[in-house]
């Protein structure tokens, strides 16, 4: 397999998708939202990060390792030992993935009735177990091509994934809607498993395709020397730190969903109102800011193979230009996002969920848009230069200061659903602070502050816009709504012209992005 193109188009393909998925997964939130209400989005949410918890620590840092020794070898020569390295792979995740779906079957009463202590949740967290088996073949396929900076395979089954995701999710909770809110949680976290039947199905079909193309060129596979064993062992070696590292954030949001209602309910909210108050924090909010997301894990995935391919070559000034190009277009993607959605939080949530007031926790939450983005770029940093240790240990000190400040913070009555979303805003803030130390000392990276306090300018002039435009059409009669969606065109485009103009977006980007 030849290299499709650099790690910028391959960030623009895994960001073309990632909107594409992520704007499906934003538009189903919204009928979900409107025929569960805040407390079955409560169910929902107490569920389903049980599966991404498992899910991350059997499968986060495959696609990682896989991606990493397979551009390795490749830069080396060493084809033959990239199908190994897939071979091995693949079985391991197969017998993990087999195992993890029954042990979370076998273990769904308990988790509801014990660690949740919310009975309901248990068809929930039945119903999405089986989503397990499918997303460890995955991790499986994706990592490969990636580690060959081959991200369509990846970009195609991750649309497909989701829009049959949410198609079931819409479906099946409609159907069980009837039967109570458990069941309708539960048809939607079914969803989960008819997507990832689909994802699997479609990269199977592109490896076939690939087996196909490979026996067609006749070409001779040559190998290191290497065995299987040691080959396996490196693997584990790379994916468990990051598999650590990535369970972390599923682990927290399960103790978010025992602490946060938790808390409230000990400064007097009703049981009811503490899980409708955490579904607007964790079902509404928190997904408005996972949408800039989208592009930052898109262009941390494509990150990683880059620095590691940079690496093998002993081509620092390469590395630090990706690097650089990666941390500023992230940055490029974050700082408006946090801008908007601190200025219009209401207003969106209004418009999406006709919950004007999850838009409280959002207007805190904006701001760890930017947070978040530094941490996957600089993580993806860390990992491609091999050392994922650091960027685990740095993610399980983020999650530890979150549950602090989550348990903290959110049982002071004046600040309460606001405390859990501060939580998140500082901890991240102090990940993404470490991560971006420990990379330049690693590596000697010297970063683009200038330009960076350029893009803070452009993102202050945006935001200021935004909010002079929204007023402007309301004082004039139009709905909010309408005005809102008038606001974020204005932003859009007061934000691309100022890109443009003081070369923050330029014609050698695009270059490089389409070359």
């Amino acid at each position: 397999m030849q290299k499709k193109g650099n790690f910028l188009r391959g960030a623009l393909v895994l960001s073309i998708a990632g909107a594409v998925s992520k704007i499906l997964g934003a538009i189903y939130r919204v009928p979900l939202a409107r025929l569960i209400g805040g407390e079955g989005m409560g169910l929902y949410q107490m569920a389903y990060p049980i599966y991404t918890t498992i899910l991350a620590l059997a499968t986060a840092g495959v696609p990682v390792a896989i991606s990493v020794l397979v551009s390795r070898k490749e830069t080396q020569g060493y084809t033959g030992d990239s199908k190994k390295i897939f071979g091995v792979s693949l079985f391991i995740l197969l017998i993990f993935g087999i195992l993890l779906t029954i042990a979370v079957i076998m273990g769904a009463r308990f988790l509801a009735d014990t660690v949740l202590n919310e009975p309901r949740a248990y068809y929930p967290i039945l119903a999405v177990a089986p989503a397990i088996f499918f997303s460890c073949l995955m991790s499986v396929f994706r990592g490969y091509f990636q580690g060959h900076q081959w991200m369509v395979p990846t970009a195609v089954s991750q649309v497909l994934e989701q829009l049959f995701r949410v198609s079931a999710v819409i479906i099946m909770a409609y159907i069980l809607f009837t039967r109570g809110l458990e069941f309708a949680a539960a048809g939607a976290t079914f969803g989960a498993v008819v997507g990832g039947a689909v994802g699997l199905t479609v990269l199977i079909i592109f490896f076939l395709r690939y087996k196909y193309l490979e026996k067609e060129k006749l070409s001779t596979l040559v190998y290191s020397g290497d065995k299987t064993a040691t080959l396996a062992r490196q693997l584990v070696n790379l994916a468990v730190p990051v598999s650590f590292g990535a369970v972390v954030l599923p682990l927290v949001q399960v103790l978010d969903a025992i602490i946060v209602p938790g808390r409230l309910r000990a400064i007097q909210y009703t049981a009811s109102q503490a899980t409708e108050l955490f579904g607007q924090l964790s079902g509404m909010a928190a997904i408005l800011i996972g949408l800039p997301t989208i592009f930052t894990i898109s262009i941390a995935t494509s990150l990683v193979p880059a620095i590691s391919e940079a690496l093998a070559q002993r081509d620092n000034k390469l590395l630090n230009s990706r690097m650089n190009y990666g941390l500023r277009a992230g940055m490029i993607i974050s700082f408006p996002c946090a801008a908007g959605l601190y200025v219009l939080a209401w207003q969106i949530c209004d418009l999406l969920y006709a919950t004007p007031e999850a838009g409280i926790p959002l207007e805190i939450l904006a701001f760890s848009t930017i947070a978040l983005a530094a941490f996957q770029l600089s993580s993806a940093g860390l990992q491609g230069i091999g050392r994922p240790e650091i960027a685990m240990r740095n993610l399980i000190g983020t999650g530890v200061l979150k549950t602090i400040f989550n348990y903290t913070l959110t049982s002071i009555p004046i600040l309460n659903i606001r405390g859990a979303a501060i939580g998140t805003l500082l901890a991240f803030a102090i990940g993404s602070a470490l991560n971006l130390y420990y990379l330049q000392k690693m590596t000697g990276l010297h970063y683009e502050i200038g330009r960076l306090l350029k893009l803070v300018l452009i993102t202050l002039t945006m935001g200021v816009a935004v909010n002079l435009a929204y007023n402007f059409m309301v004082a004039y009669g139009l709905i909010s709504n309408l005005a809102t969606l008038g606001a974020i065109i204005v932003g859009i485009a007061v934000y691309g012209v100022m890109l443009l103009l003081l070369k923050e977006f330029d014609i050698d980007m695009i270059r490089r992005i389409i070359k």
